[in-house]
């Protein structure tokens, strides 16, 4: 194949297409090399205000968008609380997403091709690329391909990122909180089931890490949730499987991400978050850094650019995961919360700085003791009422 670039981007989902669109805009020749995209990922596909407030294009998809208000943590459909979001989340099925961030990077002059990159090595300078299509060549190599990266293996075969499974059923329908998402927590392990609503459909899902559960078992979660909520289970509903890359616990040196002709993006990078495992977000994100490095000349200094914008939210992420999952304090608070108004405002609290991706503890107290303060003056335990939104 001929075909004369700058930079190749192996992925043309949103960390791809994303870089793709930056560096085209600016001159840069670029291959996207994806035989799928656009293409649904099991995931949630929630996009936070935070997400909007750092790339205020994503404005764009609000109109095809469900705006989900609240967040609803149970235990069991009857043992649960509502919490409202300080901010919305806005749920786009990720094939939209996609379709949506390619159609931004051809616009801006990137070349799509629709081929698969079957291997990948040095030659010559450059990289060689072993498609289905044939061989060609680019002098750089970005890998955008998902937490089971080939262009990590090939490039930088000694970095390794903790991998979630994850399993998704996509029920018609909006469910049984068209405006909440819905979220289960189980005693004694570090995941959790997920109901978000869309705007035609649900993504109805399981996260959790490896070899923990195998695919009956996590398939069957899902059907028992749908069963004990809508009466409903998932046979015949379309099903599917991925993993996500998360920051790994003792994920501190970022030089392993890029090199003098390679870089990694969002999940391909391990940059989904490790408490929560959501990655559209820093997908975003780390395409922004990298193409800001690339277009000034100095790829090196992506890795800089990343520690400093993720490790400090990495760092609470991880810690919340210890703390909360990997010890089970997470489900004794959210079966504390159904019962106590102060640790219901603490849950209340941690998912709304979550969602403003805010680590300040200061922050945190405030928002407790704002919560706390409405909740005190709501009669009845937090499981029989909702929780009253504050400003």
């Amino acid at each position: 194949m001929e075909h004369r670039a700058d930079i190749g981007i192996v992925g043309a989902g949103p960390a791809g297409a994303r870089a793709a669109e930056l560096l085209a805009a600016k001159g840069v020749g670029v291959l996207l090399l994806d035989p799928k995209a656009p293409w649904e990922k099991p995931c949630g596909g929630g996009l936070t205000a935070h997400a909007f407030r750092e790339i205020p294009e994503l404005a764009e998809l609000e109109p095809v968008a469900r705006v989900v208000t609240s967040v609803r943590v149970e235990t069991s459909p009857e043992d649960g609380f509502t919490i409202p979001l300080d901010y919305p989340i806005w749920m786009v099925p990720r094939r939209m997403l996609a379709r949506w961030q390619l159609d931004r990077a051809l616009r801006a002059g990137a070349e799509h091709l629709s081929v698969r990159v079957r291997d990948a090595r040095r030659a010559h300078g450059a990289w060689c690329l072993d498609t289905s299509d044939g061989e060609l060549l680019v002098p750089f190599l970005v890998g955008a391909d998902g937490a089971a990266s080939l262009v990590r293996r090939v490039a930088a075969p000694g970095f390794d990122v903790e991998l979630a499974p994850t399993r998704v059923a996509y029920p018609d329908g909006s469910g049984p909180h068209p405006d909440a998402v819905i979220l289960k927590f189980y005693p004694g392990v570090s995941g959790y089931l997920w109901d978000f609503p869309r705007p035609s459909h649900r993504s109805v899902g399981v996260v959790i890490p490896n070899r923990t559960w195998r695919r009956p078992r996590m398939d069957g979660e899902i059907d028992e949730y749908r069963m004990s909520s809508d009466g409903r289970t998932s046979t015949g509903v379309q099903r599917a499987g991925a993993v996500i890359g998360t920051a790994q616990l003792g994920h501190g040196d970022y030089s392993a991400i890029a090199g003098p002709d390679f870089a990694l993006l969002g999940d391909a990078a391990g940059f989904a978050d490790p408490f929560t495992g959501e990655g559209i977000q820093n997908a975003l994100r780390s395409a922004d850094l990298f193409a800001r490095a690339f277009s000034s000349g100095d790829p090196a200094a992506y890795p800089q650019l990343a520690k400093r914008a993720f490790e400090w939210e990495f760092r609470i992420g991880r810690f919340l995961r210890r703390v909360l999952f990997d010890s089970g304090a997470g489900h004794r608070l959210v079966r504390g919360s159904l019962e106590s108004k102060g640790w219901c405002a603490l849950a209340a609290a941690i998912l709304n700085a979550m969602n403003e991706h805010d680590g300040r503890v200061t922050g945190l107290v405030a928002r407790w003791a704002r919560t706390y303060g409405a909740l005190r003056s709501v009669p009845g335990p937090p499981r029989r009422t909702r929780v009253p939104l504050v400003s």
